[in-house]
This record gives C-alpha cells, structure tokens and sequence, in this order.
C-alpha cells in the first residue's frame, strides 16, 4: 500500500507560524529593558532570524531586550533549530505511516545496528543529541566564566546556556554588547564555541554514525563503518576549516587582525573560518575586512554545512558532489567514484539543480538590494556594494556575519533580507523531503541527439 504524503506546506507554515509567535512577543513592552522600544519590522526581522537560526539583527539584542526578551529569542532558536533537524521526521510521524525498507535498511546502516528502526527513535535520537552537546556547552562554559566577575552565579550560568545554544544551533546570536568580541583573549571559551558550532553543523546522521562507530575494534562486525556520507561531512568540514584558517591568517593579519600576537591571529583565524560556516559569531570587527578576506568569507559562507545539520548554505556534500562530477567529466570517465564507492549520476543531477536555484536566488535577493538600497547608506560602507552583497549570502546561508550594513538598510531592503533568510533556511529543507519521495517512473524514451558544450 502507497504511503500517504503529508503536504509539504506544513514546512514553511510551520516556521512562518513560529516567526509570528515570535515578533508579537518581542513586540511587549515586557520583553524591553526600561526606555527601550522596537519597530514591528525590526521584531519580524530578528525573530526570523532567531527562528532561522541566522543571526542577523537591526538592533542590539543585549541593549534592548531584558531576561524575558532574551529567554524569548533563546526558544525560538531553540525551537528552530530543533525543528531542522527534525522536521522531514516529524512529517513521517504525521502521515502515520513507518519507514520503507529501503529507509530502514539505510538508517540501520547509518546507526549501525540491526534492527527495526522507527522514525521515532530517531526523533528521540536528534532531540538527546542536541540536549547533551548543549548540556555540556554550558557546563564547560560556565566553569570557565565563573572567575569573570559577573554579577551573579546565576546571571554567568544564563549566558553560559544562552550562547551554548546559540553556538550548537548555529544561531551566532549574543547577549552582549559587544558580542563575542569580549572573549577574544580566552581561547578556552572560543574552543567551547568552536566544538559546538562544528557538531551542530556536521549532522544529525553523521552524528549517530560516529557514535556507533567503535574504531578500536578488531572485528568489523562489532566495529561498524562510517557511511559514504559521514566521510565526505567530516572530510568536507575538516578541509573547509583548514583552508579557511590559513586563509583568513594570510589575508586578515594586516587588517582586522593588525598588532595582535601569531597564537592570537591564529586562533582568531580559526574561529573566523569556523563561525563562516554559517554560525555568525566574530571577535574582530568585519567592517574593516580586507577585499581576499570578503571573498574568502563569502565562499565559505556560500557553502555552509552538512545537510540536516544545523547549518545552512549549498551545503559540503553538494559542493563536493559538484567537484566530483566535473572532475570526473574532465577526466572523461562515466562514473563518480570517491572513498571506494559510487555515486550516482541522480545525485549529481540533483546537486547541480540545487546549486542552479541557490544561485537564482542569491542574484535575484542582490538584484532587489542594489533596487531597494541605492543611494542608501548600507551601499555607503567602506565596502560599499561589497558589504550589501555580503549581507545577502549571509542572510541566504543564515550565517550571521556582517560588515555593519544589517542597521542601516532600508525598510524594503529589511524585507528583502527576511525574505533570503526565510528561503535559505527553509527552502532546502522542503526540498530534501521532496526528492526524498520516491520517483515516478516514465517509460517513454525519446530519441537521443547530441549537443555541443563549452
């Protein structure tokens, strides 16, 4: 018996429902600090990017906003966040319908034990996952700023547990000031962040592969194996990182990074190349980016992370689908092969179409702010039309960073960002689950012929 699909709309209505939620509570006068108001725009702005986990803001979320009002924003990162991991599951669990073999025979793999699996277990799974790494952010975070002279044990314990589940989810947003720059010269807490923007960003299957995954066995049978998926993730995350760094350190250490000490630069280059990934946090002010340090940024951002991760972006699997078949291609062979197994050629289909939309829709976003922002002052920055562009690939791959230009947009430009936001975070969601679906079958063949490429 077919299964019955849910109606993907529940995806996108689901969200735009918890953004509503969300600006009407960040628009009671409870959630402001005294003498502190917001516009309604600026409210639907920032909880989109709460609930998109982006991290762009027109205000500064630490001045505005009291306990309430940050414990507001914590839940619809919260809840956002979850809800990506977890959605495509949770519309199984809506249709009332189980897994088909070939989903448990996957997921068995992935897992790595040979059961029945229900798309309850891995609910359970994701929401344990993200429960612990958060548990442990904040644990390990707060012993660390216990010594910082806050003003209370339970004020250092609520940042602690804001910004571990700002980082896990990738949010990058802060209860400070200043952001993250207050910690720049702590590299103990900027590694607590890095580890939870990286665990987040890897993914959920990835995740659970790894902690089946029993290296230290002899036997493969109790061992287990990584999937095909979980090595190109963690190869793709290890690479981009490593790459990044190095980068950044070369092109930022007489600019952003000027009169700081060689482990500083390096371990700011870290954190920079780390949070590009779409997480959103810096320690250095971006409005003084060198032109190789934009782009260098914009790439990676451009990217993102794993799917069903936390993360947004193209994402590393498809970016590296994309290299694969070109570089097959340039080689003249038919089939893409990578870490001894093969690749289909629908795969690789599939990650040029989502790569073709990603950039539809980025040019379409600039197109509209170089309408909306001309003349304005965010085309005014030391970046000028750079910045603006900037902004739009990090509002599409709900990264976060920013050259300065997020206040200064116009009211049509803010909309035009809510909108990429929107897209970015939950168009490739509503896409995954589609392709997801089994194919229809067509059994008309038409005649081949020819063209000519390049």
């Amino acid at each position: 018996m077919r299964r019955k699909e849910v109606d993907l709309r529940l995806v996108p209505l689901g969200f735009l429902a918890l953004i509503s939620i969300g600006c009407i509570l960040l628009m009671l006068p409870a959630t402001h600090r005294p003498g502190q108001t917001i516009k309604w725009l600026d409210a639907f702005f920032l909880s989109t990017s709460a609930t998109c986990v982006t991290g762009l803001s027109t205000v500064n979320v630490a001045e505005t906003f009291n306990f309430f009002g940050q414990a507001v924003l914590l839940v619809l990162i919260q809840l956002g966040g979850l809800g990506i991991f977890t959605a495509s599951l949770s519309l199984v669990l809506l249709s009332g319908q189980k897994l088909s073999l070939a989903d448990e025979h996957t997921i068995s793999a992935t897992v790595g034990k040979l059961r029945q699996v229900r798309p309850f277990d891995l609910f359970v799974y994701a929401c344990l996952f993200v429960f612990l790494f958060e548990l442990a952010g904040a644990v390990v975070m707060f012993l660390q700023m216990d010594d910082n002279g806050a003003v209370s044990v339970w004020q250092t314990l609520w940042e602690a547990s804001f910004h571990s589940v700002s980082a896990f989810c990738n949010a990058g947003i802060s209860i400070y000031p200043e952001g993250l720059a207050r910690w720049k010269d702590q590299p103990g807490l900027l590694a607590v962040i890095e580890a939870l923007v990286v665990a987040g960003g890897i993914g959920l299957m990835t995740l659970i592969n790894l902690r089946y995954f029993y290296f230290w066995k002899r036997d493969p049978r109790r061992r287990g194996y990584l999937t095909l998926q979980t090595k190109i993730s963690v190869f793709m995350a290890v690479l981009l990182l490593a790459v990044g760094t190095v980068l950044t350190f070369a092109f930022e250490s007489s600019h952003t990074m000027a009169g700081a000490t060689g482990w500083k630069r390096l371990s700011w280059s870290f954190f920079h190349s780390t949070m590009s990934r779409t997480a959103g946090f810096n320690t250095v002010d971006l409005s003084g980016i060198s032109p190789p340090g934009l782009l260098t940024t914009l790439v990676l951002m451009f990217i993102g992370g794993a799917p069903g991760s936390m993360a947004g972006g193209l994402k590393t699997v498809t970016f590296a689908v994309l290299v694969l078949t070109a570089w097959t291609t340039l080689r003249r062979q038919e089939n893409i092969h990578v870490f001894g197994r093969r690749i289909s050629r629908q795969m690789s289909s599939v990650a040029v179409m989502l790569s073709l939309l990603a950039g539809a829709a980025l040019i379409l976003g600039i197109g509209l702010l170089m309408f909306t922002e001309q003349r304005s002052a965010a085309s005014q920055t030391p970046q000028q039309w750079l910045g603006v562009v900037f902004e739009a690939v990090s509002a599409f791959g709900t990264v976060g960073l920013s050259t300065g230009v997020t206040p200064l947009l116009t009211s049509l430009g803010k909309w035009v960002i809510i909108a990429l936001m929107f897209t970015g975070r939950v168009a490739p969601l509503v896409l995954s689950i589609y392709l997801a679906r089994p194919s229809y079958p067509w059994h008309v063949r038409q005649p081949r012929e020819d063209l000519s490429l390049g």
